[in-house]
């Protein structure tokens, strides 16, 4: 098992749905969380640093897609997690048929810039579920670009923040804009998961 025993995600999607966001301080075992560490820490991590518009970033990551060959841990975690927020979630439209087929990983250095206010793809239907599997570090939801925070909470290992994409509970966006920073010490390393509806790149001979 992946998640914590008895974890109810009622009502932190009731909140999502609402306002845009939630956080769950304890979502997933610390001993599966160490076994999925090591698998992550093997994966082809790039550096992504610059600007994009008024974004900038300085992370490390890279994409797990469906079917998530090469990650059966990736995949457990998926799979659990996106069948309890779908039934937990009855109810909430857009959620009984919300399957994500990638998890993007992101690896934080201390110090570093992370991520400023931004908005995740309107192209990630639904609902992003952002697991944190070790290292601590701010994350904050902000009223707009300009990064006036509305919460801010610091993501620790096994710790769930879950974001509205479109189409969740009716909102044809409701996206909110978050910032991650980067570890006072330490690394953070975080999966979210996502159901990306772009569609695939055509291949040219």
């Amino acid at each position: 098992m992946a998640l914590a025993t008895g974890l109810d995600l009622r009502p932190p999607l009731k909140a999502t749905a609402a306002h845009g966001y939630a956080h769950v301080s304890h979502a997933v075992e610390g001993s599966f969380l160490r076994s999925l560490r090591r698998e992550l820490e093997r994966g082809p991590f790039q550096r992504f640093e610059g600007s994009f518009g008024l974004v900038r970033q300085e992370i490390e990551g890279y994409d797990v897609l469906d079917p998530m060959d090469g990650f059966p841990l990736v995949a457990e975690l998926r799979d659990e997690l996106a069948g309890l927020l779908r039934r937990n979630g009855r109810g909430i439209a857009g959620l009984a048929t919300w399957w994500p087929n990638e998890a993007g990983v992101a690896r934080y250095r201390p110090g570093s810039i992370g991520i400023t206010p931004h908005l995740d793809g309107k192209w990630y239907r639904r609902l992003v579920a952002v697991v944190t599997v070790n290292g601590t570090a701010p994350f904050a939801v902000c009223r707009d670009r300009a990064g006036e925070v509305i919460e801010r909470w610091a993501a620790g290992p096994g710790s769930l923040t879950l974001m509205r994409g479109p189409g969740l509970a009716g909102s044809r966006d409701g996206r909110p804009f978050h910032t991650v920073e980067g570890p006072r010490s330490g690394t953070r390393c975080s999966i979210g998961f996502r159901m990306n509806t772009r569609p695939a790149e055509t291949a040219h001979p």
